[in-house]
């Protein structure tokens, strides 16, 4: 790339649009430029190029905002998709074309930090709502938790479908209601509703177990 990773990273960071290149950094944001200006025209080489040649430092970038490598290559990919769908909206005077890119790989991280601190949000109410059903258990003699899981399986199975997978992609596979919303193309509300109502249905359940 003939550009330090990090030393780009915190210019464009602490400068962007401000920040004066090199000579040598200023070849490179004019094929930068160039690139977007391909891509926008809807030149998938050009994109395969750009990838290329600043897929590292936006992926170190990434990393460390989001301290998880997977989490990291999948925004990557979701920031390059940004990239050919906004090329058109890249404007020269406000910023420099490694700003622009930094800017968008630095907003879908940010997005992915707050996805994740949700969906942890989501499960330490799900584990409130355990721990103080487990505690009522406890109290209880002969508690077989074979015998609740079952019982716990039976109830989320005789829950209404809808209800019922909402509450699964909720707690099993850690989605956030916006995300589960946006996937079933249901309104929040809805998808709120139904998850606090198969809690209940659950807590029911749990406490219907050798009452």
């Amino acid at each position: 790339m003939g550009l330090n990773v990090r030393s780009a990273e915190n210019h464009m960071l602490r400068f962007p649009g401000n920040y004066k290149p090199d000579d040598t950094q200023a070849t490179e944001a004019r094929e930068d430029a160039r690139l977007l200006t391909s891509i926008a025209g809807g030149d998938q080489q050009a994109l395969a190029a750009l990838y290329q040649r600043r897929k590292t430092l936006l992926y170190s970038l990434l990393a460390r905002i989001l301290g998880n490598d997977m989490e990291a290559q999948e925004i990557l990919q979701d920031t390059f998709v940004l990239i050919w769908r906004r090329a058109h909206e890249y404007d020269p005077v406000r910023s420099s074309p490694l700003a622009w890119m930094v800017m968008i790989g630095r907003g879908r991280a940010l997005d992915q930090f707050r996805s994740r601190s949700r969906r942890q949000a989501n499960h330490a109410v799900y584990e409130q709502e355990m721990v103080s059903l487990e505690v009522e258990l406890d109290r209880r003699p002969q508690v077989d938790r074979e015998e609740l899981a079952t019982v716990c399986k039976t109830a989320l199975n005789e829950l209404p479908e809808a209800q019922s997978r909402a509450l699964q992609l909720a707690f099993l596979r850690g989605w956030t209601h916006e995300e589960i919303a946006r996937a079933t193309n249901e309104p929040l509300g809805t998808i709120k509703a139904r998850v606090r109502r198969g809690l209940l249905a659950m807590r029911k359940a749990m406490k219907d177990y050798h009452a």
